[in-house]
């Protein structure tokens, strides 16, 4: 026998959540071709995986990879922690289809506010025109599509370093219709409109549809135009993944809906029938001033108890958790003084805005701001414990590093807000470390359900990515280590390798209906990833999130390995999934 590649001697973890087993596996072209002994078989390459497990690729069923899939095809952050398949499009917000407006999905970071300027929240639609020239001015994109078809043929001829199943976005679509007039309730003609849309994106290749409740121009819609569009989507068999409202609008107090939001979205499933997927699932519940490990069990239970009772009563769900560093998104602010994002930008520097601070009348219109509930990033009112989450990391000034705002303030005797604005005027460069032990009591209940599989939630990054303007941005750790996070804490730490491979592997692919990968079998894709569990390693960290994890030798994407004895070889044979009956 001949194969093109030959992993031999590895202990192969197919994907089932049955007990490992020690074989070879032959790929010919883009598929496994045999699962078995082939010592006497022949190829162009040996894998030696003695000592490691080989497993179907991961599946990340959270990500925002589309968006940057164009400046980063390679897919370099993607690949180095295994994940082959990406679930995309997520949150509401898709690059298509595009019409005299844009929708901002923040990886705009380095560019927005040449053509949305504002000082405290973020416009998130623009002129079509002004974005295009922004895009190709700064980052070289050409954003030279409209339809949800012209993007996936662009993507291809990138070709992805990843496979993506790609969905529609709703506030897309919706600012597609409504452009800036998207603060109140569409007319029956728009969401005929949109619906249009909706269905076109379909039969152009998207594998269904999301939406994201707490962000505009989504948070605006009424019932009845979800369920039209979830609707339009679910009659073409697309698959339905939520944002449900957790928050509400992210400025001020918002309009949080928590476990009131959770089932909103499975009205809409219900109502539409739509195969759905509760996206980064979180409490169903605010507990202040902070819970107490017992309190957070508590509220992860209750939260599951309503998922469990509309699974119950029949509504086809299941979900996905992210597995957090400091926090979950897209973004990260590594310095101290992005607490006060606002007033920094406005400075245009680090040295500026610690030099600013020294200004009596400056220090007493931010405390008036912040105290009085206005900045969501801080919000003393709706997170009390704040002081107590921000710990500083590296700094020039010996006594802050290791202690907590909360802690500074204690010793000082004064508002931790003053003690925050000290800090950065004193060390304007000061970075914002981890605090040293983060529970994760929710996650461990979250994963602890059948259902529960991973999404990562970042965008496609290298390890140059970042925002050179104000408050200087870098990815999310999770963009480089999400599933090495997994795989320690949750997988080995707790499931068991067996499942929790199932949960990055078969189980997502069952969901998303992939009938032809998630598995190591004869006859299925080529996806695979070559690792050692024992030293699987997150590397990132929040003050230098940028770092690849330990522990994967190898990656295969459609037959082609991406990854080579540790050193990424992209190797652009990632596709655009779709649908299957």
């Amino acid at each position: 026998m001949i194969f093109d590649v030959i992993i031999r001697d590895g202990q192969v973890v197919d994907g089932t959540g049955g007990p490992r087993f020690r074989k070879d596996v032959g790929l010919r072209g883009d598929t496994i071709a045999a699962v078995g002994d082939l010592s006497g078989a022949q190829a162009a390459k040996v894998v030696d995986a003695q000592g490691r497990v080989v497993s179907p690729g991961f599946i990340d069923m959270h990500n925002h990879f589309d968006q940057t899939i164009l400046l980063y095809p390679a897919a370099q952050s993607a690949l180095g922690q295994g994940i082959t398949t990406a679930v995309t499009g997520q949150c509401g917000f898709s690059t298509a289809p595009l019409n005299e407006h844009y929708t901002a999905c923040f990886w705009e970071w380095n560019w927005w506010d040449r053509v949305a300027p504002r000082k405290y929240y973020q416009e998130v639609v623009a002129e079509l025109a002004k974005v295009k020239s922004a895009a190709k001015e700064v980052d070289g994109l050409d954003l030279n599509w409209s339809t949800f078809g012209q993007w996936i043929r662009r993507v291809e001829e990138a070709r992805p370093g990843v496979n993506l199943v790609p969905l529609v976005g709703h506030s897309t679509v919706r600012t597609a219709v409504m452009g800036a007039d998207y603060c109140r309730t569409a007319t029956a003609a728009e969401v005929a409109c949109m619906q249009r849309l909706v269905a076109e994106a379909m039969d152009d290749g998207a594998f269904g549809i999301s939406n994201g409740m707490d962000y505009a121009p989504n948070a605006y819609c009424s019932p009845e135009e979800s369920y039209a569009l979830i609707g339009a989507a679910a009659g073409k068999g697309g698959f339905f993944s939520t944002h449900w409202r957790r928050t509400g609008l992210r400025q001020g107090f918002g309009n949080a809906g928590l476990v009131n939001g959770l089932k909103e979205a499975i009205d809409i499933a219900q109502k539409t029938g739509a195969k759905t997927q509760i996206a980064h699932l979180s409490p169903g519940y605010l507990i202040s001033p902070s819970p107490t490990p017992r309190l957070a069990t508590v509220a992860a239970e209750e939260t599951l108890a309503v998922l469990d009772e509309a699974i119950k009563a029949g509504v086809d769900l299941a979900f996905d958790v992210i597995p957090n560093h400091l926090t979950g998104g897209v973004i990260h602010a590594r310095h101290i003084a992005a607490a006060l994002t606002p007033w920094f930008k406005e400075a245009g520097s680090l040295e500026r805005f610690g030099q600013s601070l020294a200004a009596p009348d400056l220090r007493s219109e931010i405390r008036d701001y912040i105290l009085s509930g206005k900045w969501y990033g801080l919000n003393p009112i709706l997170q009390p414990g704040w002081a107590g989450t921000i710990v500083v990391g590296n700094t020039s000034v010996k006594e802050y590093a290791g202690k907590s705002i909360a802690e500074l303030a204690a010793s000082a005797g004064q508002h931790p807000l003053d003690t925050l604005m000290d800090v950065i005027v004193k060390d304007p460069h000061a970075t914002r470390a981890e605090p040293s032990a983060q529970p994760d009591e929710l996650k461990r209940v979250f994963y602890g359900h059948p259902l529960a599989t991973v999404g990562i939630d970042t965008f496609l990054v290298d390890h140059t990515a970042g925002s050179s303007v104000p408050p200087y941005y870098l990815p999310n750790p999770n963009s480089f280590g999400g599933m090495a996070r997994f795989i320690k804490l949750y997988a080995v730490g707790m499931l068991g390798l067996e499942e929790g491979i199932r949960r990055l592997t078969g189980l997502p692919a069952a969901r998303l209906g992939l009938g032809d990968r998630g598995i190591i079998a004869e006859g299925k894709k080529a996806d695979l990833v070559v690792f050692c569990p024992e030293t699987v390693q997150d590397k990132a960290t929040s003050e230098e999130p940028r770092q690849y994890p330990e522990g994967f030798a190898w990656v295969f994407v459609n037959g082609r390995a991406a990854m080579e004895n540790g050193t990424l070889a992209p190797a652009g044979s990632g596709r655009v999934l779709p649908r299957q009956a």
